[in-house]
């Protein structure tokens, strides 16, 4: 535990020297170690988290409860003295008496095996804490892995927009030293394409602070590369089963409820009470005269404090099920969000990519040609390419919307296709 708090600290403070030591990010690919995909980040996480094992550690003590639970009551062994000689008349040993006995409660009413039900139920509810910590792991995980893509692919945009502001800074130059165009004409070209290359470099420290991010969580520095296909996938909308919502949070109530349950059975058998009963030997004096005891002993007034007991557990077993049911209210409006946004940002990236994209497209064309024949000034081509900028940086925007939006829907609806645990509990 001390290993991976230490490796987390000293992957954050590579992390950080290597996104200052970078420079120009349209120039020279840097070479990175590997393409890390999103199943194997998270499983990278989920290894190196230490949330699992708090849960292990919580479910272990859960555990040890119900090996306790299954114990019965201790016997107990007791020995008294009585009369013991003292002075004056009470100086006679013949009157000493000492009494030996063996004391055992015997259960009634099935006790035990509701004490062992319970703490079963007991272990249920701290297993659901280690899959809620996978899920949290997967969660952020996920988040920051398609922030990071979006940030990389709008390093990738800012890049394009450098070369065409260069090679424009460079064609319209030459229009300047051929006193075709004034000199603000170039001016103009130039704050440009420093305007561009400063936009570079800071979303490329945007996407190093994010793979920093995102390696921090398995002890690795940022000089992975995520993976090129992971924004190009197909992208498809996702039926859900309104029935078929899942959450850690709806299984650890679940297992509450089957707890509550439990503790209403484990209070009722307390209405009966228990004898404890016991046998033993009693010596009189120095003689040999022995004499055997015994006994039985049964508490009163269990029967009301088992009603009140049993009542609470009621009124707590009803809270369960409306919290759940809130919950389930709230997963499902959830689930819907989820679904209409996915779907406005799949049909505004078609609207783009058949439509506004081409045309935006073809103005640049346009006007670069009217450009080289003196139809055009440099600033038409300039908004014309700034349209095409901007339509392509809302694409993107749209993407990463149907791209969180979608694998929230898929970890409160995971489908055929998702994995059913990432790893095995421990043992």
């Amino acid at each position: 535990m001390i290993t991976k708090s230490f490796g987390l600290a000293l992957a954050m403070a590579l992390s950080v020297a290597h996104a200052q030591a970078q420079t120009d990010p349209c120039g020279a690919a840097t070479a990175r170690s590997e393409i890390v995909s999103l199943a194997n980040a998270t499983q990278l996480a989920i290894e190196a988290d230490l949330r699992p094992e708090l849960a292990t550690a919580e479910v272990r003590a859960a555990r040890t409860e119900r090996a306790i639970a299954a114990l019965r009551p201790a016997d107990t062994v007791s020995l008294e003295i009585e009369d013991f000689p003292g002075t004056g008349l009470a100086s006679n040993i013949d009157s000493l008496q000492i009494t030996g006995s063996f004391s055992r409660v015997w259960e009634r009413g099935g006790k035990r095996e509701a004490r062992e039900a319970f703490a079963n139920t007991a272990v249920d509810v701290a297993e659901t804490r280690f899959a809620a910590a996978e899920f949290n792991i997967r969660e952020e995980v996920e988040n920051i892995y398609a922030e990071a893509a979006v940030a990389e692919r709008r390093v990738t945009l800012a890049c394009d927009r450098v070369t065409l502001s260069r090679e424009l800074e460079a064609a319209v130059q030459k229009r300047v030293d051929a006193g075709r165009d004034p000199l603000l004409a170039g001016a103009r070209a130039s704050s440009d394409r420093l305007q561009a290359e400063a936009d570079a470099r800071r979303y490329d420290a945007q996407a190093g602070n994010l793979r920093a991010a995102l390696g921090s969580y398995w002890l690795a520095e940022s000089d992975f590369q995520i993976d090129p296909g992971f924004l190009d996938a197909d992208r498809a909308l996702r039926p859900f089963d309104l029935a078929s919502l899942e959450s850690p949070e709806l299984e650890r109530l679940d297992a509450e409820r089957l707890q509550s349950a439990a503790r209403i059975e484990f209070e009722r058998s307390q209405a009966i009470p228990d004898v404890t009963w016991s046998v033993g030997v009693r010596k009189f004096g120095i003689e040999d005269d022995l004499a055997v005891i015994g006994g039985a002993s049964i508490p009163i007034g269990t029967a009301k404090r088992s009603q009140a007991a049993v009542a609470r557990a009621h009124a707590d077993q009803r809270r369960i099920n409306v919290q759940r049911e809130v919950l389930q209210q709230q997963l499902l409006r959830r689930a819907v969000g989820y679904q209409r946004s996915a779907i406005s940002a799949l049909d505004e990236i078609a609207a783009i990519d058949t439509l506004l994209l081409p045309a935006a497209t073809g103005a640049v064309e346009l006007a670069r040609d009217g450009y080289a024949r003196g139809a055009f000034s440099y600033l038409d081509i300039i908004d014309a390419q700034r349209t095409v900028a901007a339509l392509r940086e809302e694409r993107l925007t749209h993407l990463r919307t149907y791209i969180l939006n979608e694998a929230a829907l898929a970890r409160l609806a995971p489908g055929a296709d998702q994995p059913v645990a990432l790893t095995e509990f421990p043992e």
